[in-house]
């Protein structure tokens, strides 16, 4: 009987293909009425299909996973919606993609997501940035064939105070937004994952709590009311992901499609930026980190020794389709590959209209492909076949879901990223390691279609911003290791920017120094010559209290990421950052150290007549920063600090002054000093130059305690 009606169902489709006429559709203004249309702001149109092609989708929601009939409305092959746009005056034309959208409630006394019934089933996002007369139709296509068309709409667009696209200065190199220059400076709020995140369970019936969505959206709130503006997100199986289980079929998670809806709209209406990455790096190991077995690519479990039990949860839907263990296979097999780009395209269709995506990673940390570490397996990094397949599989999924989004489907409203670790190995150029004749290098950041490059980095040490420096303060030299060098060296061979969007201490190290380690790292990166910085610890609360203080609240870390973005986009940093002449950096000795302990960075004007920099004292660190109350660290990280930065000392500008080179030659100038909370006037010297433009600075007494003065900005401006 299902044979038989299948086919009728089917019968309109092939009459319509046959008569090449196109069947009439309608449509509906969802949010907002057709003449007060929000600049930059969600326009969201519905559409219901005919329902003999309505039935034929549910004959496929209804069937066996993975054997499914009927009609999958989550792939283009099987419909196409879309509606196109034109502006009457412009005529500048976008055509946005239709989704399959269903209608989610919260139901809090039975802990789960109701889904409801939802009238106009397929939508349609676009955000006009044009004022003025616009005009709209849609079409949908079936299996193929154009099968149905609308009447034209017209529509008018009024201004808002919402703002327009991020978007990357060509010749700055620094991400702008409506015209203006801004430095994304934040924390990392990656998803819902306290409460019952689902990461390592053994019931694989166990659903998603509501308090871990519940939680999350309070927690972006309040970070967002506090003052943050920027963070970075992250789809992840288990409780953002739009497909998992099963290949091509997102029905069972509407419930976090829905979410991120809501999620988005608030950031929209705070003009918060959210740094979006779209695949979180589990789905892709043969055996998840951090205990997150049920959402990697296989069935592994860890060591059986150490965990007595198989793996009660089911593989990914893509190692399923593809009857395969190893994760590379998902990228390097065009059937596969074919699914994944449906899938960004729905991600797209549903969400990549929102100016609220500041930008778009396409993976999270890919060196981890076809990881397995308990089988002591990390093929990315290994000189040999499985290597040149990891590495292979990286870039080709980089090359083709980021021209599918800006060639195929054209979405190239937000910029993309391709996400890797501080160079390593001989080259000191790609995120992996080389030999001198390697059989294939990961070449992802080359890809034109990708606009910046998006760092992962962890390190303890006090001076990794600046290990060696042997060459004048401007000057980059070839031997040189530093932040900035790197930073010049990727820039120079990729012709791209580069943003932190991962940079840390590492494990176990984060309340170490209360926090100070991420205050110390914010408020330098920048004079690196990164055009953006998100600290990754900044997300969890402990439920565990030590004499009414609780142990671990990394929220504690967002006044520092809050005040650092404001002086990163203040007109005083943007000013020099805009038209700079020079990144100067400098290491020093004090006294009778045998490291060199002081620190000193900064970035000239065009014009030689205004500078900003910082000095810092690395005997201020997250190991001397000193710990809350509570917390002993004795077997943390945070002791394994180099012995001669250990010690905490208080250095004067004496004997040993630090320089700003490259300034006007025999001049005065006014140095501004401000304290570490980054807020306040702390005191001003008037310096004079030498002839070849160099500047001694005499800064106050760096003290190595975190409630007086271990960092210090200046601002330095030339006296007429």
């Amino acid at each position: 009987m299902r044979r038989i009606i299948f086919l009728f169902f089917l019968f309109p489709i092939f009459s319509f293909g046959q008569n090449k006429s196109l069947g009439k559709i309608d449509f509906k203004f969802m949010n907002q009425e057709r003449t007060e249309v929000a600049k930059n702001a969600r326009l969201e149109l519905g559409l219901d299909l005919p329902d003999s092609i309505l039935q034929l989708i549910q004959y496929y929601m209804a069937g066996n996973p993975n054997q499914r009939k009927g009609l999958n409305p989550f792939v283009s092959w099987d419909i196409d919606v879309q509606a196109h746009f034109e502006h009457t005056s412009s005529k500048a034309q976008f055509s946005a993609i239709g989704f399959w959208f269903t209608d989610i409630r919260r139901n809090q006394k039975a802990n789960k997501w109701d889904q409801l019934k939802t009238d106009h089933q397929f939508r349609i996002r676009y955000a006009p940035d044009q004022l003025g007369g616009w005009s709209v139709y849609l079409t949908a296509a079936i299996k193929g064939v154009p099968l149905y068309i609308s009447d034209t709409l017209d529509f008018t667009v009024i201004d808002s105070k919402q703002m327009g696209f991020v978007t990357l200065n060509d010749s700055t190199q620094y991400l702008e937004r409506e015209g203006r220059m801004i430095m994304p400076t934040g924390v990392n709020l990656p998803f819902p994952s306290n409460k019952n995140n689902l990461f390592y369970s053994l019931d694989k019936k166990e659903t998603l709590d509501l308090a871990a969505w519940e939680e999350y959206a309070n927690l972006v709130k309040e970070y967002v009311r506090n003052g943050g503006e920027y963070f970075r997100f992250f789809m992840h199986p288990s409780a953002t992901e739009i497909e998992f289980e099963e290949v091509g079929f997102y029905q069972d998670r509407q419930n976090q499609a829905w979410e991120m809806d809501q999620l988005l709209s608030f950031c929209e209406e705070n003009n918060t930026l959210i740094q979006f990455n779209l695949m979180y790096h589990t789905y892709f190991m043969k055996l998840g980190d951090y205990n997150q077995f049920r959402y990697d690519f296989t069935d592994n479990w860890h060591d059986p020794k150490a965990w007595p039990y198989k793996d009660p949860n089911v593989p990914s839907g893509y190692s399923v389709f593809l009857k395969s263990n190893t994760p590379s296979d998902m990228f390097l097999k065009e059937e596969a590959m074919r699914y994944l780009k449906q899938r960004t395209r729905y991600v797209m269709a549903r969400w990549g209209y929102s100016n609220s995506l500041s930008a778009i990673e396409l993976l999270c940390e890919p060196w981890h492909i076809d990881e397995h570490t308990h089988n002591n397996e990390a093929p990315y990094d290994d000189l040999t076949a499985a290597g040149d397949t990891a590495r292979k599989a990286v870039f080709e999924y980089h090359k083709q879901i980021a021209s599918y989004i800006k060639d195929s489907i054209q979405y190239t409203q937000h910029l993309l990223a391709g996400v890797g670790r501080f160079p390593v190995g001989r080259s000191a150029i790609y995120s992996h390691f080389t030999s001198e004749t390697p059989g294939f290098i990961d070449s992802t950041w080359y890809l034109d279609d990708l606009d910046f490059i998006s760092i992962s980095y962890y390190s303890r040490s006090p001076e990794k911003l600046i290990h060696s420096k042997s060459s004048a303060n401007n000057v980059y030299g070839s031997e040189e290791n530093s932040m900035a060098a790197t930073i010049q060296r990727l820039k120079r061979t990729y012709d791209k920017p580069v943003l932190f969007g991962e940079s840390d201490h590492g494990d176990a190290s984060h309340e170490c120094s209360d926090y100070q380690g991420h205050k110390i790292d914010l408020m330098r990166y920048p004079f690196t010559g990164a055009i953006g910085h998100f600290i990754w610890a900044g997300f969890t609360r402990s439920d565990n209290f030590d004499n009414n203080i609780r142990v671990r609240d990394e929220t504690d870390a967002w006044p520092y990421a809050i005040n650092a973005k404001d002086y990163f986009n203040s007109d005083d940093f943007i000013e020099v950052a805009l038209d700079k002449s020079a990144l100067g950096r400098e290491k020093s000795k004090f006294k009778s150290s045998e490291k060199e302990i002081v620190e000193h960075q900064y970035i000239i004007g065009r014009k030689e007549d205004v500078a900003v920099g910082y000095v810092y004292n690395r005997t201020f660190n997250i190991r001397t920063a000193g710990s809350r109350r509570g917390v002993d660290i004795s077997d943390t990280p945070c002791m394994k600090i180099n012995e001669d930065l250990s010690t905490p000392i208080e250095i004067s500008w004496r004997p040993n002054r630090l320089k700003v080179e490259g300034l006007k030659s025999l001049s005065n100038y006014r140095v501004l000093f401000y304290d570490y909370s980054g807020k306040s006037l702390l005191t001003e010297a008037k310096i004079r130059s030498s002839l070849f433009g160099k500047l001694k600075l005499t800064h106050p007494l760096l003290v190595p305690e975190k409630s007086k003065t271990p960092l210090l900005w200046y601002r330095i401006e030339k006296l007429n």
